[in-house]
Order: C-alpha cells, then sequence, then structure tokens
C-alpha cells in the first residue's frame, strides 16, 4: 500500500463564521502534521486576522500558490482571489459567500486534477453538495452518512420539508439506500458483514395501522426485499425506544427516514463530536457537523471536536478505500471440487459462471 502523506484540502467556509476558529484550534495539534498535509483555500489575512480576534498562539504557516509547493509539517493556504475581502465577523455578508465558493470551486478543481486526496469542508451558510451535484453526473448515488465512534447515521431523505417526507418515500427508494449504505460499510468502512436498522416513519413503529401506513406497505417490504439481496437488515424500529434502550450499538449503521428523525438522535449521542461523510461522489468528502455558528464567532468557545474528526474521518476513508481496491483489483479465482468419491481434487481450470 502506498503510504504518502495524504494532502487534505480544506475550505474555508464563510470567513464571518466560526470556521476559521476550528482550523486553527484543530492545528494546534502538531501531531496532526505527521497524519497529512493540510492545504487551505482561502485567505491569509482573514485567517490572521480571526487568530488576532480570538488570541490564538501562532504557528508555522506556509502561504503557497499552488498545492505542489504546500510544505510537510506545516499549515499551507492558497489564496484564492487577490482581492481585499472586509471579514464582518458574526454575519454572513454576499462578498463573504463570494469568497466561500471562490474557496469551494478552486478546491475542486484541484481535486479533479488529482492535486490533493480529499476534500474537508468547513461550516457555511451554502451547501457545498449544491455546487458540488451540479458537477456530478450521478447525483442520486450521494449518500449523507453521520458518523461517530458509536453511531453511523444515513438518511432516506433529506433537504425536503417535514410535510413532503412520506409521499418522496417509496420501497423501490427505501431498497436503494439499504443497497447505498450496506456498499459503504462493505467498501469504505471495512466492515465485511454489516447490519443495519431501519427506523420506522410513524410513532410507535405505526402499530396496527392506527398510527400511519408507511411501515406496512413501504418500510418492510423494502426491508424485505433487501434482505433478499443478502443484506443483514432489520426493523421497523420506533426512534424513541431504539435509541433511548441503547438497542442502536448492536448495528453498524441505522437508516433513519428524515433529517430530524436521525439527527435529534446523533446529536443527543455524540454531543460535540463526529462528522459528516458524503459517500457516492467520485472523490472523499467530510465536513464537521457544527454549523456556521455566526452568534459564536469571534468569541472563542467553540470546540474542534467535531472539526478534527471530519479529518480524521477523511484520512481513514483514504485509507481504506487504498485497501479495497488493491484487495478487490485481482481477487482470487474460485475453486472447484470434484466430489462423489473419497478422493476430492482440485480443478482450478473451470472458468466462473
Amino acid at each position: 500500500m502506498n503510504d504518502k502523506m495524504i494532502k487534505i484540502g480544506i475550505t474555508q467556509g464563510d470567513p464571518g463564521g466560526v470556521a476559521y476558529e476550528l482550523i486553527l484550534k484543530t492545528f494546534e495539534d502538531a501531531h496532526i502534521f505527521e497524519l497529512c498535509t493540510p492545504i487551505i483555500y482561502g485567505s491569509s489575512k482573514a485567517l490572521a486576522y480571526h487568530r488576532k480576534v480570538l488570541e490564538l498562539p501562532g504557528f508555522n504557516l506556509n502561504s503557497i500558490s499552488q498545492v505542489e509547493n504546500a510544505g510537510t509539517n506545516r499549515l499551507n493556504i492558497i489564496n484564492v482571489t487577490d482581492e481585499e475581502m472586509v471579514v464582518e465577523m458574526g454575519k454572513s455578508t454576499p462578498e463573504g459567500l463570494k469568497h466561500a465558493d471562490l474557496a469551494l470551486n478552486k478546491a475542486l478543481q484541484d481535486l479533479e486534477s488529482g492535486l490533493i486526496d480529499v476534500l474537508l469542508t468547513a461550516p457555511s451558510v451554502e451547501d457545498p453538495l449544491t455546487t458540488i451535484e451540479s458537477q456530478v453526473e450521478k447525483k442520486d448515488e450521494s449518500l449523507k452518512i453521520m458518523v461517530s465512534d458509536s453511531l453511523k447515521m444515513a438518511f432516506a431523505t433529506d433537504n425536503i420539508p417535514l410535510s413532503e417526507a412520506s409521499s418522496s418515500l417509496s420501497v423501490e427508494l427505501l431498497k436503494r439506500k439499504i443497497e447505498m449504505l450496506q456498499s459503504v460499510l462493505v467498501h469504505d468502512f471495512m466492515i465485511t458483514t454489516p447490519r443495519i436498522a431501519v427506523l420506522s416513519f410513524n410513532p410507535k413503529a405505526g402499530i396496527n395501522d392506527k398510527l400511519g401506513k408507511e411501515e406496512e406497505e413501504i418500510i418492510l417490504p423494502a426491508i424485505k426485499a433487501a434482505s433478499d439481496s443478502r443484506i443483514f437488515c432489520f426493523g421497523p424500529y420506533a426512534a424513541d425506544t431504539f435509541f433511548g434502550s441503547d438497542e442502536y450499538l448492536k448495528f453498524d449503521a441505522v437508516l433513519a427516514m428524515y433529517y430530524d428523525q436521525g439527527m435529534i438522535a446523533f446529536r443527543s449521542i455524540a454531543s460535540e463530536k463526529g462528522a459528516l461523510y458524503t459517500s457516492g461522489l467520485p472523490f472523499i468528502m467530510t465536513a464537521p457537523y457544527h454549523d456556521v455558528s455566526f452568534e459564536k464567532a469571534g468569541k472563542n468557545i467553540c470546540s474542534p471536536d467535531s472539526f478534527r474528526d471530519a479529518l480524521y474521518l477523511s484520512i481513514d476513508l483514504y485509507r481504506n478505500q487504498k485497501v479495497d481496491y488493491e484487495i478487490n483489483q485481482n481477487p482470487l479465482r474460485k475453486q472447484y471440487f470434484e466430489r462423489g468419491s473419497d478422493n476430492e481434487k482440485l480443478d482450478l481450470t473451470k472458468e466462473e459462471v
């Protein structure tokens, strides 16, 4: 396996929020530079301004014009524009959104060119996936997964009003989401036979149709179809008792029916830790689940735990995908035995069916 130093591209997010605080606090730990070469896409002046306001200690910052000039054992930053940028701490501005977009697009260009290995997006008002999906052919193949030490949470529906969640569900959709989650667990997280829990849509799992029919008409058929495809998935489980009794600890991942159902449980369990992994893209992209938090900007009160988890997750995923590729690149041929007598003969000449 190639043990090269992984180059992590980090977008600056919204410069008026807490993104630079998370970045600066994360890289106070010098040991991180032994694992990767971080490259920020943003503004060295904005970073210096945040460091001064937050009264954080200085460290070795390398301002570069291109990825090839990135140095090891230091934080590298590419200025995405020569324009002067006014940072208005604690608020979103058109100028701030413009520079956040410039940083994301520059990072995406370098990803496509193979100059960086993974992408870590800092908190921004705009969802970076919106920009990315416009440049990805198979946008329906992406799946958001929240990851912590004890819980992996995926979502059947996302970024839609709750009133539309039920009508968006179908047997085909849920079966596809379960299949995608299974594939991610096997190939990205190296879990050989993952167990997946599927949550119900209605309270108490829609007992006797009195609380809804989504379980009987959609969720149960999807679970059966996935199980028939040799996927170990179970449910539907009512969310309150499932998480309240720590049932989730018996599974490798959970599929929630809608955003709030999964995120309330995840945030309660992970606290300020955990990260978001958007799977199914042509590259690895992670993010802290920390939002832009304008009300906390400049106050030096944010924990970098979630950002640090997102960074470590991107490194783990990159390494896992490399190993998975090498394992499956030249698989061993199936072995055939001639049976029917006391002397079994191994035959390697037969073609696989």
